[in-house]
C-alpha cells in the first residue's frame, strides 16, 4: 500500500525496492523459445496437470490403508506427493510460455491460435496484468524479463486456506474474492515476501501501519487477518461499486489498477488460476 511512481532519477534498484513483488520477481531462466515449443510445452502442461489432479482426486477418495500398516500409508503419501508435484511441475511450465507470449506480442499471437478458447481468456488476462506490472516497474526492454525460481513453497499459507480466506472475507464485505486474490499476489507472492518494504509496508497484503490501525485487527503478518483488513478496506474505499477507485486508494497507480483488474479477471475466467499462479516462481 504505497504510492508507486518514483523520479526516474533514483537507482533502479532503489525503484524496484518500492515495487509490487511481482513487478520484479523474475530475472532468470531464458531460453530459445518457437511458437510451436511453446504450444507443444501448453498442451503437454495441461495434459500433466489433468493427470495429477485426477491422481490426487483419486487418492484421496481411496479408502485409507489399514492402521498400524506403515508401507501402504508410506507408499499412499508418496504417491498423493508425486501427484501434487506433478501439478506443481506444470504450472510451472505453464509460466514460461506465459511469460514468452508476455514479452513478445508476434509470439503471443502465434501461440494463442493454437490454445482452446478456454485457456486463451485468462491467459491473455494475466499477460496484460504482466503488461501493466512491468510498465508500473519502468521496465522499457522487456527481452531482459526472465523467470527466477527463487521463492520457497512452504513461506506463503497453504492455498487452500488463501482461498478460504478471500471467499470468506470477500463475501463479508462483499467485495469479489478475485481482487484480494490478486492483490495479495502482487504484494507478496501470497505471503512470501512480507517485507517491510522501502515505505515500510507489512505482511502479505502490505499495509503501511497507519492504514492497519485504521482498517486491521490481529496481525498484519496473518494472513487470515491481512485478507480481512484488505476487504474492509476496499469496501471503505469505494467497492465493490466502483472497484477500481477502490484498488487506486491502495496503490495510487493507474498500471497498479490494471494489473490487479488484469489478475482478476484471470481468476474469474478459470478460478484454477489463481491456483496455478501460487506455484510460479517457486522451487520444491
Amino acid at each position: 500500500m504505497l504510492l508507486r511512481r518514483l523520479t526516474v532519477t533514483l537507482l533502479p534498484a532503489l525503484l524496484l525496492s518500492a515495487l509490487p513483488v511481482s513487478a520484479h520477481a523474475a530475472v532468470d531462466v531464458a531460453g530459445p523459445a518457437t511458437p510451436a515449443s511453446l504450444v507443444r510445452e501448453w498442451k503437454a502442461s495441461q495434459v500433466e496437470m489433468a493427470q495429477a489432479l485426477a491422481d490426487q482426486a483419486q487418492l484421496t477418495a481411496a479408502p485409507a490403508p489399514a492402521a498400524g500398516d506403515l508401507l501402504a500409508t508410506a507408499r499412499r503419501d508418496l504417491a498423493l506427493e508425486n501427484a501434487t508435484y506433478r501439478y506443481r511441475a506444470a504450472a510451472r511450465k505453464q509460466q514460461v510460455v506465459v511469460y514468452a507470449m508476455a514479452v513478445d506480442p508476434a509470439m503471443q499471437s502465434a501461440v494463442q491460435r493454437f490454445m482452446s478458447s478456454s485457456d486463451v481468456a485468462p491467459v491473455l488476462a494475466t499477460i496484460a496484468a504482466l503488461r501493466s506490472l512491468w510498465r508500473l516497474a519502468e521496465i522499457d526492454d522487456l527481452s531482459q524479463i526472465r523467470i527466477r525460481y527463487n521463492r520457497r513453497l512452504e513461506d506463503a499459507a497453504p492455498v487452500d486456506a488463501l482461498m478460504g480466506y478471500y471467499r470468506t472475507s470477500g463475501g463479508r464485505w462483499s467485495i469479489e474474492w478475485t481482487f484480494l486474490a490478486s492483490i495479495n499476489f502482487v504484494e507478496s507472492d501470497f505471503g512470501r515476501v512480507n517485507g517491510p518494504s522501502s515505505a515500510g509496508a507489512l505482511g502479505p497484503m502490505q499495509f503501511m501501519p497507519s492504514t492497519w490501525a485504521q482498517y486491521g485487527t490481529g496481525d498484519v503478518m496473518n494472513p487470515k487477518d491481512a485478507i480481512e483488513a484488505a476487504a474492509r478496506y476496499l469496501r471503505a474505499m469505494g467497492g465493490p461499486g466502483n472497484m477500481d477507485r477502490a484498488i487506486y486508494r491502495y496503490n495510487n497507480d493507474t498500471d497498479y489498477v490494471a494489473a490487479i483488474d488484469g489478475f482478476a479477471a484471470a481468476y474469474r475466467s478459470d478460478p484454477s488460476w489463481a491456483a496455478r499462479m501460487y506455484y510460479w516462481s517457486t522451487s520444491g
